[in-house]
């Protein structure tokens, strides 16, 4: 059984990500009707969500489920963990540059050149994010 102070973080952390994925859901929606500051405004506040969780609960998590677990390769809970972890590092990585990139310009036209990297970037976070569900279904049943 999972502690309950585990199952609030996790419950939290899950919240969190899916309201972040909302905002990316929401900024996707505003860059398709051309306001593209209010898109990338969405994606800022989604991004900032999504480290803030990575960096106060995430890394955290991976390390005490790692240290109890082991690296058994050969567990499809492990290899879950670390497809989510995988798709998430690089998802949070691609966000993380991509909003950069948007507000350290004056002019948002440099943004439509890194255009074929953003809905690679939600497919990745779409990804990292059912896994995320996945694996908090199999915590929550342990």
């Amino acid at each position: 059984m999972v502690s309950e102070t585990v199952l609030a973080i996790s419950t939290t952390s899950l919240i969190v990500e899916l309201s972040a994925f909302a905002l990316v859901l929401y900024g996707y929606s505003q860059k398709r009707v051309k306001k593209f500051r209010t898109h990338g405004s969405a994606m800022t506040v989604a991004v900032a969500l999504h480290l803030t969780v990575i960096l106060s609960w995430m890394v955290f998590s991976l390390y005490a489920f790692v240290s109890e677990a082991g690296l058994d390769l050969r567990s499809l809970l492990i290899d879950a963990a670390l497809t989510h972890v995988t798709l998430g590092a690089v998802a949070a990585s691609l966000g993380v540059w991509l909003v950069g990139r948007w507000h350290l310009q004056a002019d948002i036209q440099g943004c439509f050149g890194r255009k074929r990297l953003m809905l690679p970037t939600i497919i990745l976070w779409s990804a990292a994010i059912a896994l995320g569900v996945f694996l908090y279904a199999i915590v929550v049943t342990s």
